[in-house]
């Protein structure tokens, strides 16, 4: 009788006694055996869901067993600012990543993720149970699984240890990382393989989003295939040199081969989720339907989405660290939108708004011009946090000529609140199950759109098309047919950044476009603004930009630097600048 073999790679030789998944989390040596695993469908089933637990994480930060991450991601760049100075955003501002300290919060749980799925890849077959369909299916989500904590690790640390089985006891632990072009390989070819053995979504019971479908697989391949194409792994020269080693952090070469592939990818994603019954939402009205997409569970767009925990109230994760602590019964802060990430959102007739750096008199007249995801994202002043609270918003900046005026920012450092993606029914009297997004059509389209753009010298109609699906689904007027590549590209990324913002995507897309550097963006001045009360006036206030942080961003940064304690085993090679 085999036991359950504990890989010892990367430290998850050591299992937590206070794990919250199930019994299947004891430590070697004693009652849990492979046999006990693959002995039925029931035992199966339990292994499975716990594997799920461990490996599919969305951007929510849920501080349980499997991460220890306190805020989103967006706060480590220009999207947002955690008010806190000891959130885990901080150490990516301050440019303060290190090997001792790498701001990876789910190094173990990858590999804890990979060996359940190695596990259950080696041993599926020959389990006793006579159902070969869901033997299929099990070993298609698997590989799906596998992928998903591969492609984490991959925008993270660029080639990582390549392991395709679990480890016997007299197997090398020691694995060397594979190169970037072995890894997007083993990546797709787990795609292709769960897409075959996976049921389609519309085969599942009703809205059950929280298991792997032919769909997901087909999505993650175009989410790996447009990462992989991207400038920071498709070139020849890497953001920094890295001489014998540069196969580690990119391809070593330009191929636009690359974006062709994403394009193809994405587009028979599409394909595929539309066969399977999934859609945009459209008919919720364009004041709603963006907000609908990300606050309602289960709904037609979501393709995959985090199911692990009950339903939470605004004093626990994820919702408590975004709620502020106003009255809306959250620990907040909260995390205030920069008034960089502000002047991306277009006015409604698809033109830049016009703000004035030295500030101006007509704040809430320009925030109402703006692109209609804006006020379903952002709370701003003067509107309520949530159905239930009769608290008024006010973040008005004391009037220093007047003793008397009190200070309302409550650490609203930007000038107003990232809403999304609290949903508005959370308050002190209704909790809710969080919905953490994984994949959704919306970023197909824009997967989609990109890529095409990306190889040919002109954007075609198919690319124009795609985006401006998502665009007039919230009142967005198309995107002028004119365009030349490199305009469609600043298009393209700017409405990325507006349609997922939020979701966990611009921490990596800034990084993949390797823009990190560019003022404002992850590096340089940060602004919020402060806003003051207009005497005489009840419905309009002045605004002033001002300089909250200088974030500090280098350029060893576009990758991950692997945590000391690998480092130390003398197995591993370093990413550049961490030695």
């Amino acid at each position: 009788m085999k036991r359950l073999r504990y890989i010892p790679l990367y430290i998850i030789l050591l299992v937590s006694a206070s794990s919250c998944s199930d019994y299947l989390e004891k430590a070697p040596g004693v009652d849990v055996t492979e046999d006990t695993i693959f002995s039925s469908k029931l035992q199966l089933e339990t292994f499975v869901a716990g594997t799920y637990y461990w490996g599919l994480l969305s951007d929510l930060p849920m501080w349980d067993a499997r991460d220890k991450c306190d805020c989103f991601s967006g706060a480590a760049t220009d999207e947002c600012e955690a008010a806190n100075t000891w959130y885990w955003a901080q150490g990516w501002n301050t440019g303060s990543l290190t090997a001792s300290n790498n701001r990876d919060t789910r190094w173990t749980t990858h590999w804890k993720a990979i060996r359940r799925t190695n596990t259950i890849i080696d041993l599926i077959d020959n389990a006793p149970f006579d159902d070969p369909n869901y033997k299929k299916q099990v070993r298609g989500e698997a590989k799906f699984l596998r992928a998903y904590n591969y492609w984490q690790l991959f925008i993270k640390y660029g080639g990582v240890p390549i392991l395709r089985h679990r480890f016997d006891l007299d197997d090398n632990f020691y694995v060397p990382r594979g190169t970037i072009d072995e890894v997007v390989k083993f990546m797709v070819q787990d795609c292709d393989d769960a897409y075959t053995d996976l049921p389609s979504a519309s085969e599942y019971p009703s809205n059950l989003r929280g298991r792997a479908s032919k769909a997901a697989a087909l999505a993650l391949k175009s989410r790996i295939l447009l990462y992989a194409a991207s400038p920071t792994f498709n070139t020849a020269t890497p953001y920094m040199d890295f001489g014998g080693n540069n196969a580690l952090i990119c391809y070593g070469n330009k191929d636009d081969k690359r974006w062709e592939a994403a394009a193809e990818a994405s587009r028979l994603a599409i394909q595929e989720a539309i066969n399977s019954g999934f859609s945009l939402i459209k008919d919720k009205g364009v004041d709603k339907n963006y907000q609908y997409v990300w606050e309602t569970p289960d709904n037609s767009e979501i393709i995959l989405a985090e199911k692990s925990k009950e339903a939470m109230g605004p004093w626990h994760f994820p919702w408590g660290p975004r709620i502020p602590n106003t009255g809306a019964s959250g620990f907040g802060p909260g995390s205030s939108l920069t008034y960089n990430f502000l002047k991306k959102y277009e006015t409604k007739n698809g033109t830049q708004q016009t703000w004035d750096d030295n500030g101006g008199n007509d704040l809430m007249a320009k925030l109402k011009e703006l692109d209609p995801r804006f006020a379903q994202s952002v709370a701003y002043q003067g509107q309520k946090w949530d159905n239930n609270d009769l608290l008024v918003l006010d973040f008005t900046s004391k009037d220093p000529n007047d003793p008397n005026d009190k200070d309302g920012r409550n650490n609203c450092i930007g000038g107003a609140l990232v809403h999304k993606p609290v949903p508005y029914s959370v308050s002190s009297k209704q909790s809710v199950v969080p919905n953490g997004i994984i994949l959704r059509l919306g970023e197909l389209y824009l997967n989609y759109a990109e890529a095409l753009n990306e190889c040919h010298s002109t954007p075609p109609t198919e690319a124009y098309d795609a985006v401006d699906e998502i665009r007039t689904r919230s009142g967005m007027p198309p995107f002028p047919r004119n365009l030349s590549q490199a305009e469609f590209r600043e298009r393209i990324r700017n409405e990325r950044s507006i349609e997922l913002a939020f979701e966990g995507h611009r921490l990596w897309d800034i990084r993949r476009w390797e823009i990190a550097e560019q003022e404002g963006v992850m590096q340089g001045n940060m602004y919020g603004i402060k806003i003051y009360k207009i005497a005489g006036v009840s419905d309009e206030y002045t605004y002033k930009p001002y300089v909250f942080e200088v974030r500090s961003f280098k350029t060893r940064m576009y990758r991950h630097p692997f945590p000391q304690s690998e480092m130390d085993k003398l197995y591993l090679i370093q990413n550049p600048g961490y030695e």
